[in-house]
């Protein structure tokens, strides 16, 4: 039996529901919010890269787009996602996806030049164990950028509240200083860190971070 703590089943049990129409259900959506992750994550050719909770790929998609050159990985923990970003990403070179769980990562220590986890913050059951395993698998020179929901906008603070009442699979989304202070709790220091919106309805933040190393 695995000994680290583990995402609550109702999340891998919602997306592979999504899987099939998520990419068009959610065009809009990505399409305002991917472009500043992989701004903010500025991937430079050669260097290998991780998405975390990749969903259907599109993220990776557009990495491998513009930096051809860069070794890029996937995971994530719903069977049906993983074969959608498959599917997706089968033509790409130096892209692989695997089923796996983030608060354990199939990795080495320090395999990664940069993570990358978009939109799937306030879904981690336990993200203490997530942060502490992004540190293990990135070297020290790399960077973390975490781009999610804020609840330092009135909007997320009532999607918070009704989706923690209706939503088995979701757990909560953060202010910028308490994402900030996770990360620090972690061993990480960030580096920038910002609020944005677009439309009447999504207030989301950014950071990119650090390791700091370990005693």
């Amino acid at each position: 039996m695995s000994s680290f703590p583990r995402q609550k089943a109702a999340v891998p049990n919602q997306y592979d529901g999504w899987a099939r129409i998520y990419d068009l259900f959610w065009r809009r959506y990505m399409n305002q919010t991917l472009p500043v992750a992989q701004q903010t994550a500025a991937v430079e050719p050669g260097e290998r890269v991780l998405d975390l909770a990749c969903g259907t790929g599109e993220l990776l998609h557009r990495i491998a787009r513009d930096t051809p050159a860069a070794e890029l990985t996937g995971v994530d923990l719903a069977p049906a996602m993983v074969e959608r970003a498959r599917s997706k990403l089968a033509g790409e070179a130096d892209i692989r996806i695997e089923q796996a769980d983030a608060h354990g990562l199939p990795f080495d220590d320090d395999a990664f030049d940069a993570i990358v986890c978009a939109n799937t913050f306030h879904y981690f059951t336990h993200p203490g164990a997530v942060l502490g395993e992004v540190h293990r698998v990135l070297r020290p020179t790399g960077r973390f950028v975490v781009l999610d929901w804020c609840r330092d906008y009135w909007t997320c603070r009532i999607m918070d509240a009704l989706l923690q009442r209706v939503d088995p699979a979701y757990e909560t989304c953060y202010t910028l200083e308490e994402l900030r202070r996770k990360m620090r709790s972690a061993s990480f220091e960030v580096q920038d860190a910002f609020r944005y919106r677009f439309d009447l309805v999504w207030g989301l933040m950014g950071a990119e971070a650090r390791p700091i190393p370990c005693p």
